[in-house]
């Protein structure tokens, strides 16, 4: 056996390829060339499929792009012998090496049917890109859908929080009406009871100095009028300043020196009886804001003006307008008995009275009108010293609810 072997491999009684070609330079060359191509060419092609093998493990049917490696290669063998056999007569080791690669290629051919079924099943080119459109479609649409979720999660809680925001906003404003009401009703039971303590003292004498027939029956009356007017206008101004938390205010163009103009002439009386001297300098100026509150607050600043300048002293009122960075300053000044610093944070409180009625007659609500009125209107309002006597109150107005030619400055 091993010598039968041997005599494959055995290359004494052969002849060289080259003595059959006679020794034909061109023809040999041709011979030794394409072969050579052809092993370089089936070397090459299986190196690349191994190393697709080796880095992508994961592609389908990976065993069959082996054994075309292994065909192939085979193939390659044999011509690179077919060149040696040019001039070394190893025709038992082609013929072994032929062998082999006999059998690698009918593995390979019957791989290649076995796997024939699930090859046809692999979807074509075409097939894979409408799979991989739909696909992409479909992720588009996904995408669009957790954008719409987004979206619609941003705009819910963006409702929430301002519904959040408003039921707080609500609910301070309740406290704030129930606090008022507490300060109301205490208040209001402390300075009601005053005249009306008045008035029920004084409607008892009034009845015995009625029934002695004394002279002192009309200053009784009088008294008991003046206590009820109080007790009144207490009751309405308590109204007044209740009322403003229930309602909205009338937003709408008007000019400032018209309502001015207004609230003087409510205040006519008053202003000549003391022989009153009033100034006024400003520009038909047209803001944005709610007529009855805007002439509310000019009714009780320049009611204070006349009620808190003594009555042995010629009233002297000035009323002016003056352009800030911010808008504009509208200013009135009274040459009264002016408002000590310690107290000026009071003076807005309501029921706040810093003279004894006996020197200034009045409920204590009229500041407290003004400063609640300033406050809807988004406008403020300060208190200051005025030289060389009395009270200047400044109201700063914004830029932005002046009117201008019809339209609203920006």
């Amino acid at each position: 056996m091993p010598e039968m072997i041997l005599q494959y491999f055995q290359t004494n009684s052969f002849l060289a390829h080259g003595y059959c070609m006679t020794w034909r330079a061109d023809l040999i060359a041709l011979h030794a060339i394409s072969d050579f191509l052809i092993f370089a060419s089936f070397f090459i092609i299986p190196t690349a499929l191994i190393f697709l093998h080796y880095k992508r493990p994961d592609l389908v049917h990976s065993r069959i792009a082996l054994l075309f490696s292994a065909f192939i290669l085979a193939c390659g063998l044999t011509h690179l012998v077919g060149l040696v056999t040019l001039w070394q007569p190893i025709y038992g080791f082609e013929g072994v090496l032929k062998a082999g690669t006999a059998v690698v290629s009918g593995l390979t051919a019957l791989t290649a049917w076995m796997l024939m079924p699930s090859a046809l099943k692999m979807p074509s080119a075409s097939t894979l890109k409408l799979k991989n459109d739909a696909l992409a479609l479909s992720i588009n649409g996904q995408r669009q859908a957790y954008a719409e979720l987004e979206r619609a999660k941003f705009e819910l809680d963006a409702r929430i929080q301002a519904r959040t925001r408003e039921l707080r906003e609500k609910a301070e404003a309740l406290e704030q009406v129930n606090t008022s009401l507490s300060q109301y009703a205490h208040l209001a039971s402390h300075d009601l009871q005053e005249p009306l303590r008045k008035m029920v003292s004084f409607s008892e004498l009034a009845i015995e100095e009625e029934a002695s027939g004394g002279p002192e029956l009309k200053f009784y009356l009088t008294t008991i009028k003046q206590s009820a007017s109080r007790a009144r206008n207490l009751v309405r101004d308590i109204l007044n300043h209740s009322a403003m938390d229930q309602s909205k205010p009338d937003i709408r163009p008007l000019s400032l020196r018209q309502e001015t103009r207004r609230a003087l002439e409510t205040h006519e009386l008053a202003i000549r009886e003391r022989d009153g001297e009033v100034a006024v300098d400003m520009p038909d100026i047209v803001v944005m804001a709610d007529p009855n509150l805007v002439l509310q607050i000019l009714q009780n600043l320049i009611g204070n003006a006349i009620k808190y300048t003594p009555s042995d002293r010629r009233l002297k009122l000035s009323i002016d307008t003056a352009a800030t960075h911010r808008g504009f300053d509208y200013t009135i000044e009274d040459n009264g008995i002016g408002i000590d610093p310690a107290f000026r944070d009071r003076i807005f409180q309501p029921f706040s009275q810093l003279q004894p009625e006996r020197y200034v007659k009045g409920t204590g609500m009229g500041l407290a009108i003004v400063d609640k009125a300033i406050r809807q209107l988004g406008w403020k309002i300060t208190v200051e010293a005025a030289h060389p006597l009395g009270t200047r109150f400044r109201i700063s107005i914004p830029a932005y609810q002046l009117v201008q030619e019809g339209e609203l400055v920006e």
